[in-house]
């Protein structure tokens, strides 16, 4: 019961902040209003329930007395699922911006996070205060972010950043999960949820130049163990060496190791080759620590692809892996993407931002609105394993995609999308746009 009074509080705060600022601040410049609405319905002939999903997705932009206000709000087919209300706006040198995030399904803020910085004699100065649900123990949390960072001579620059109470959260800085960007910390139970206690700082150079090369230090240190690590990163070769080595040099309390990354430039104008330059190791890693490999192995071709080449009133792409299937972004489905959309070997640091598709070649067709206001896109997709394709199947065609999108008006837009299997209807699309 405490949980929700607390919820119902900040909300009328956050709001009655918003109303207050609408009706004090000076209006002495224009007020102007703007926003989207766009719908989605994805119908699945072959599943059970036909309709396989509704999205609806409402942005609103409105600016008055030089505040800045925003909103955003998700629906799908059977739940209210995200709303996001924003403000923004300049006093003096500070800028300051604040992002209120609601969860409907669980009728709760999921965070308050606020942001301000100004710039001072050549350094920047930032600030980030975080008010965000815990689950582990039901409640909300504090952090806090102080930043500083500034150039100190020609092409060097400093970022000194402490955090209190909470942590960086990968996950949900790289989009795969909904969130802040942070993690309260707890330390399952030792500190409070608000405490503010110190976790980490870490101290970037970048810029700094040997002779030879430029390479950037950053050194960690925290609450639990103190000074962490210094890592020096700096590449060797590139720009007009083809084989270039990308090397992290890092020094612990006990320990020094090494690690390289090496890779091989195969760009050619409009065609490029994707290679690797690999190793025994899994992430084709050279190194002394837990990366225990010295010698390369060889040159792997991965696949190649052609960027948008003219073709009369239309451009062609492709996409070809030669070594497993082609990868497209998350929550996405392929009639709306193409070529250029799909990568064939997602880095491991972003891997989770992708979904292994059942293909392992695309060719895509494209026109966009010139005079008409019509575009469309074609796809052709290939399994050249024979993984998803039946013996009738011609050139190993596994599947054919089709969308397009028609500008009625300044305000109004009408789009359809179609997936077709050899011989089935896999799904199509319906979508209406309006703008304000």
């Amino acid at each position: 019961m405490t949980t929700h009074k607390s919820t119902l509080y900040i909300i009328s705060l956050i709001l009655s902040i918003l109303l207050v600022s609408l009706i004090y601040l000076p209006t002495t410049q224009a007020s102007t209003l703007s926003g989207d609405w766009e719908n989605d319905l994805y119908f699945a002939p072959q599943a059970s329930d036909l309709l396989d999903l509704f999205r609806s997705t409402l942005s609103v932009s409105y600016s008055s007395g030089g505040v800045s206000y925003s909103s955003e709000s998700i629906f799908y087919k059977d739940e209210f699922y995200s709303q996001t209300l924003g403000a923004g706006l300049r006093l003096g040198i500070v800028d300051i911006d604040s992002t209120a995030y609601f969860d409907p399904t669980k009728k709760r803020l999921g965070y308050w996070l606020n942001e301000a910085g100004f710039t001072l004699a050549g350094a920047r100065i930032d600030t980030t205060f975080l008010l965000e649900h815990t689950d582990n123990l039901d409640s909300y949390g504090a952090g806090l972010e102080l930043g500083v960072s500034g150039n100190l001579s020609k092409g060097l620059s400093a970022d000194f950043t402490s955090r209190f109470g909470m942590e960086e959260s990968e996950a949900e800085q790289l989009g795969v999960v909904i969130g802040s960007g942070y993690t309260i910390v707890t330390s399952d139970g030792e500190y409070g949820p608000s405490q503010l206690q110190y976790v980490d700082s870490e101290l970037q150079l970048t810029g700094m130049v040997f002779d030879c090369c430029s390479y950037d230090v950053t050194t960690k240190f925290s609450e639990e163990k103190g000074f962490e690590e210094t890592e020096f990163e700096f590449n060797i070769g590139g720009e007009n060496n083809p084989i270039s080595f990308e090397v992290d040099l890092t020094f612990t309390t006990q320990t020094k190791s090494i690690e390289i990354d090496p890779s091989i430039d195969t760009t050619w104008g409009c065609f490029d080759v994707y290679a690797d330059l690999t190793t025994s190791n899994l992430d084709d890693l050279l190194g002394n620590n837990s990366v225990t490999v010295s010698s390369l192995g060889g040159l792997q071709i991965e696949g190649f692809g052609i960027s948008n080449v003219s073709l009369g009133h239309v451009t062609f792409s492709s996409l070809t892996a030669l070594d497993g299937n082609l990868y497209r972004p998350i929550r996405t489905y392929d009639m709306d993407l193409r070529a250029g959309d799909y990568v064939i070997d997602p880095a491991l640091l972003y891997r989770r931002l992708y979904k292994e598709t059942d293909y392992d070649e695309i060719f895509s067709l494209e026109k966009k609105r010139d005079e008409f206001p019509l575009t469309l896109g074609v796809d052709f997709y290939f399994d050249m394993s024979g993984d998803q394709v039946t013996e009738d199947s011609i050139f190993d065609l596994a599947l054919i995609t089709g969308n397009g999108r028609y500008q009625l008006s300044d305000q109004f837009s009408l789009g359809a999308g179609v997936a077709v299997e050899p011989g089935a209807l896999k799904r199509f699309r319906l979508s209406f746009g309006y703008s304000f």
